[in-house]
């Protein structure tokens, strides 16, 4: 009997920790496709932002919060970036501007880039994201805390 106590804790513990691992990486994986939701979203609406807390599933934010369920993220500066970049012979693009949650409005780059003449078709939106996730069981809950996810999607703005 003693012995499959200690047998039978390990083997609930591994169990366990095997569920919370599987969480998330299905967190991992529909975070990033969120995120590829998102970016996507963005391109065909470049304009469709939303700063509030629970954002509407017709925007950017929105698209974000709606598919990855297991992870949270929340919807301010620091965790969700939509940045707008003119497209170069530059790997990356040129930042010509980003979607501030603070002031709820476009923000450009420099004195001459604006709404009019950033976010428009040929440009890239990029849409960067970071998730929390928080973990099921409690041991792994009291010794990891939470961990986070980032991912990022490029796409080409259409017109």
């Amino acid at each position: 009997m003693v012995e499959f106590a200690l047998v039978g804790l390990m083997f609930f513990v591994v169990v366990l920790g095997i569920m919370d691992f599987g969480y998330f990486y299905s967190g991992k994986v529909s975070a990033t496709a969120a995120i590829r939701i998102a970016g996507r979203y963005g391109a065909i609406h470049p304009l469709a932002w939303d700063n509030s807390a629970n954002p509407s599933p017709n925007s950017i934010q929105g698209k974000l919060k709606l598919t990855a369920v297991p992870a949270i993220v929340i919807n301010d500066d620091s965790h969700v970036t939509v940045q707008y970049l003119r497209a170069g012979t530059l790997a990356a693009g040129t930042v010509c501007g980003h979607y501030s949650a603070a002031s709820n409005s476009f923000v450009g780059a420099t004195g001459t880039d604006n709404i009019a003449n950033c976010p428009i078709a040929g440009n890239l939106v990029s849409v960067q994201a970071i998730y929390i996730y928080e973990w099921i069981t409690p041991m792994l809950k009291a010794t990891f805390s939470t961990i986070t996810i980032t991912g990022q999607a490029d796409e080409y703005i259409e017109g």
